[in-house]
């Protein structure tokens, strides 16, 4: 009984993925017609898939991440290092990493620790180079960021309710950053913050009602138990009793923790992934009143100072 259980998630994914297909084709026909006139490359998941153009010019570029599934998502960029592409990445990278998580998950925790060991040595290599934080279904998130040529890879690890991270289901994709110059510059922040590893996330402007558009700057970059550095997301609360429900949550290195569905009366707005150190990202929200929080992707957040709460008045 119990194998059968285990496919459900796989007979999930298919139903999602033929209903999706008939609608692919339009849908990049249409993000490659949009990234030509505004400049803005639009991302699409609408299961377990990032819709999005094969290649971007290198500098400034906005992603404007349409989460049309019934999951929480994000995406990650990652600069592969050279001569390694995403065939590499699937075939020598997510295969350890699976088979550790099924391991650990199974409570075989020597075995599973002992796996990453078969981790590909190009893996320390890999440049975090920002994307669209956390976004909550039916939402969207828009981030500009910047990004030299090279080859990267787009994930999202957000974890399915058994456990497995949503990039074991397909959401992996190549993303080529061209020799061509993008022709957008930098944004024009109306809020400012920065993120450290010493003094956390810091807001450096009183936040109003309306759209604005959030700079973080990343005043460093270090490593956590989650094998990833720090970012920031917005998230609007029902009500702050909800603080060490989200800290907990939001903590990859438990297993348990960072699974879908995020938990009710939390709305993910998007953000800035992990980027690296001296770099500035940006993303835009439309603030209504309410509470909200900046929070990191990292254990114990708000201890670490990578929690910090405002209110919007009306």
């Amino acid at each position: 009984m119990n194998k059968y259980i285990n496919l459900l998630p796989l007979v999930f994914l298919a139903i999602l993925f033929l209903n999706c297909k008939s609608d692919s084709k339009s849908n990049l026909e249409s993000l490659n017609a949009k990234t030509s006139n505004n400049q803005v490359i639009d991302v699409i998941t609408e299961g377990m898939e990032f819709q999005m153009v094969d290649s971007i010019p290198y500098g400034w570029n906005t992603f404007r991440y349409h989460n049309k599934s019934h999951e929480v998502h994000f995406f990650i960029l990652e600069k592969l290092p050279a001569g390694i592409r995403i065939d590499n990445y699937k075939n020598e990278l997510i295969p350890p990493f699976k088979k550790a998580t099924e391991l650990l998950l199974e409570g075989k925790v020597e075995d599973g620790l002992k796996e990453f060991e078969n981790i590909p040595a190009w893996f320390s290599k890999l440049e975090e180079s920002g994307g669209v934080g956390l976004v909550s279904s039916n939402t969207i998130g828009e981030s500009t960021i910047y990004l030299e040529p090279g080859i990267y890879a787009m994930e999202c690890y957000i974890r399915m309710p058994n456990g497995m991270a949503h990039v074991y289901y397909g959401m992996l994709k190549e993303v080529v950053v061209t020799e061509e110059k993008s022709t957008i510059t930098k944004p024009e922040s109306t809020i400012n913050l920065s993120i450290s590893s010493t003094e956390g996330i810091v807001l450096k402007d009183s936040v109003t009602s309306g759209k604005h558009i959030f700079s973080v700057h990343f005043k460093d970059q270090i490593k956590y138990k989650t094998m990833l550095g720090h970012d920031v997301n917005l998230v609007r609360l029902e009500d702050f009793s909800q603080i060490d429900t989200l800290s907990a949550w939001i903590n990859a290195a438990d297993l348990k923790a960072f699974r879908s569905p995020e938990p009710k009366g939390l709305t993910f707005l998007g953000g800035v992934n992990d980027t690296q150190a001296g770099s500035t990202g940006y993303f835009k929200a439309k603030l209504k009143p309410g509470n909200y929080a900046l929070i990191s992707e990292i254990p114990n957040s708000k201890e670490k100072g990578m929690l910090k709460t405002f209110v919007v008045s009306k």
